[in-house]
This record gives C-alpha cells, structure tokens and sequence, in this order.
C-alpha cells in the first residue's frame, strides 16, 4: 500500500512540475461532499455453514453521502483553456460499511473559461487508501472520467458540481464481504444479530459519485 501511494503521489509531484513554470499558474483547494454509489451492482449472499443465506441489508445498495478534499494547480494554456490536475481524497462504495472504501484519485482535467463560469472534463486515474477490515475485498486501482460545472463567485472563490464514471470492477475475484448484523434500518429485526457465517460473494459494479464542493484558489 505505501508503495502503491508513493508512485502515485510521485506522479502527481511530476505532472505538476513539469507545468510550473508556465504563465499563468495557479493552486488552490477544494473541500465537498460526495454522493457515491457502486453503479449496475450485483452479489449473491452465500452462507458457508450451509444454512440458509439472510436477506441483504437495504444499505447494500443504497448510496453513501461522504466527504472529498483536493489540492488543485492551473496550469494557463490560453486566454480560454486550462490543464488541472488535481490531488483528491474521495469517500466511495455504498452506505453499509462492508461496501465502503476511500480513494485518493488524481484527475487531469482540461479547463474551458467562460467567463466566471467554467466546464471541464478528462480522464482519472485512483488508488485505493482504505484500511478498514474488509477492504481487501476491493480493486487497488481505477480508472474513471469526469465532468465538471463550476462558477467563480469572486475571483478566488468557486462552487463546482462534478460527476465521475468509473470504468473497472471494484470487488476483487475472491471478495467475500462479511454480512454479520441484521440491517439497523429495518426496525422489525433491529438489535438481532444473524448468522456470522453470511458473506455477499460474487459482487461486481463500478464506481459513481457526484461531488459538490466549495473551493478557493490562491
């Protein structure tokens, strides 16, 4: 794992170095909140000791609302365009904390100024930074795209809504996710506990969030 980081950050370091130089730069930082959910999900729940499988939890599949920071540099290419890369912590997964994990992605967007207002897209590169229990049953790496509005109130100050498609699995072959408590939403089987030996097997889906943030750019 902190291999896997110290590359990824070393890219970072590079891309940004190698523009810093450039008319034009600027950094910043963003801070926002997350709506993250694993896209076309599907398990099956199996129970190993040979009894029959619960019902998965209504939180499975629900969203989780999370939280996401970023390091922004601008890199001026014209009166219009911009490149920015970006450095950003992201909460993704769903809301039952089995199907939950953190990525620290490094999106390279290119930047088209309308004004105060401003679109932009590019591709995304991420790398998982989780250390929960079952993270293990998740990819260390994706790869997405995404697409942002954004509105300069001042000319520091900005709000910008994204929207990020990832494009590979995010359960490993041989995930077996530990299912062993009745969902707390449902009030009817609140504060039971199930059988220890259920686990969703089998999952498969992509990552997917919108992001809404606030951000300041120096």
């Amino acid at each position: 794992m902190k291999k896997k980081l110290s590359i990824f950050l070393l890219f970072f370091i590079c891309v940004c170095s190698s523009q810093l130089y450039s008319q034009g730069t600027r950094f910043g930082f963003k801070l926002g909140v997350n709506y993250s959910q694993i896209s076309s999900l599907d398990f099956d729940v199996a129970n190993i000791a040979g009894e029959t499988p619960i019902n998965a939890f209504n939180s499975v599949d629900q969203g989780r609302l999370g939280f996401s920071a970023a390091f922004t540099a601008e890199f001026e290419l014209n009166n219009k365009i911009s490149f920015q890369p970006e450095l950003v912590f992201s909460s993704q997964g769903n809301k039952f904390e089995g199907v939950r994990y953190d990525n620290l992605q490094l999106p390279m967007g290119l930047r088209i100024n309308l004004s105060r207002l401003y679109v932009m897209a590019g591709p995304q590169i991420g790398v998982k930074i989780s250390f929960f229990e079952q993270t293990d049953d998740f990819t260390s790496f994706d790869f997405s795209a995404f697409g942002s509005v954004g509105y300069f109130i001042t000319d520091n100050l900005f709000l910008e809504a994204r929207f990020t498609k990832g494009f590979l699995e995010v359960f490993e072959d041989d995930s077996a996710v530990s299912l062993p408590f009745v969902d707390t939403d449902d009030i009817s089987t609140s504060g039971t506990i199930a059988n220890e030996d259920n686990f969703l097997v089998n999952g498969t889906g992509t990552n997917q969030y919108f992001t809404f943030s606030i951000g300041y750019r120096l």
